[in-house]
């Protein structure tokens, strides 16, 4: 299903049919470089439903985050901006789609046809489209990262929203937390191998002399890259710190809630945009 900028986009019958919606994407050659360096990497997750353990409770939690702040404001309805590439509904929204109208947003145009509503495009370009009616709430699944201009963003998503209302899910790399999540994942993973006594003790002793070194340095150079506004990788365009992203949810709109993740590099935000940045 296409539509000309005159005509207004369907939502509402994009969410009761579950359709797909394609829209004329723009966009300069270094983000289409960056949305599609990712590929593999949602390929064998998102389609195959590969995540890591850790990832997929992190999905159960942002999933209840959702529900939540979805109650308090009362909306019946969501956008999920950089949704992936999978056929099916992510994890963490797959109990709620029973009570809410979902669809989901990204530029890849693979596997167009889903078990749910799909608008294959940019946030950009749908912003830009005539809509039959809002959404509830926006929502970025760590994907805020992956847009060049972070702060345009969250304008343009809370602009497809009735009240301004965004949820966000995002990495962030501070070293301690960081630091955090490698001791707590290395640690359950050690403890799960060794349930002899003396061979845990050996392997905490190992990896206390031969990976903390590594560790150290490798945040080091990290947090100088960070600090000389250098990539980290090839894959996003922001390197989220704390308080970077507070500092950016704040300078937009009202934070409702701003959380950490127990053991991991993540926050989940609760955010209303104001009206007046919109």
């Amino acid at each position: 299903m296409t539509d000309s900028p005159d005509t207004p986009l369907k939502i509402a019958a994009l969410l009761r049919e579950r359709g797909t919606l394609r829209l004329d994407q723009q966009g300069s050659a270094e983000w289409r470089r960056v949305t599609e360096a990712s590929l593999e990497e949602y390929r064998d997750h998102h389609q195959a439903g590969d995540y890591p353990p850790a990832i997929l409770e992190t999905m159960s939690m942002f999933e209840g985050f959702i529900a939540k702040w979805a109650g308090i404001w009362e909306q019946r309805s969501m956008i999920d901006l950089g949704c992936g590439i999978g056929t099916a509904l992510p994890p963490y929204v797959r109990n709620i789609a029973e009570t809410m109208d979902y669809a989901g947003l990204d530029p890849l145009d693979e596997n167009p046809d889903r078990d749910y509503a799909f608008i294959c495009g940019r946030l950009e370009d749908l912003a830009e489209q005539l809509k039959d009616e809002k959404f509830g709430l926006a929502v970025f699944a760590t994907s805020l990262d992956h847009f060049e201009d972070a702060r345009n963003a969250l304008t343009l998503a809370a602009n497809l929203t009735d009240g301004g209302h965004v949820i966000i899910w995002s990495g962030v790399h501070d070293s301690p937390l960081i630091a955090r999540s490698e001791l707590s994942t290395r640690i359950i993973d050690l403890c799960q191998k060794h349930r002899n006594a003396l061979t845990r003790i050996l392997a905490f002793w190992l990896y206390s002399t031969l990976t903390w070194p590594r560790v150290a340095w490798h945040l080091t150079r990290r947090e100088r890259k960070l600090a000389t506004g250098k990539p980290l990788d090839n894959l996003h365009f922001h390197y989220f710190t704390e308080n970077g992203l507070k500092t950016l949810l704040e300078d937009i709109g009202t934070m409702h809630e701003f959380t950490q993740c127990p053991g991991l590099n993540a926050v989940f935000a609760a955010v209303t945009i104001t009206q007046e940045t919109k």
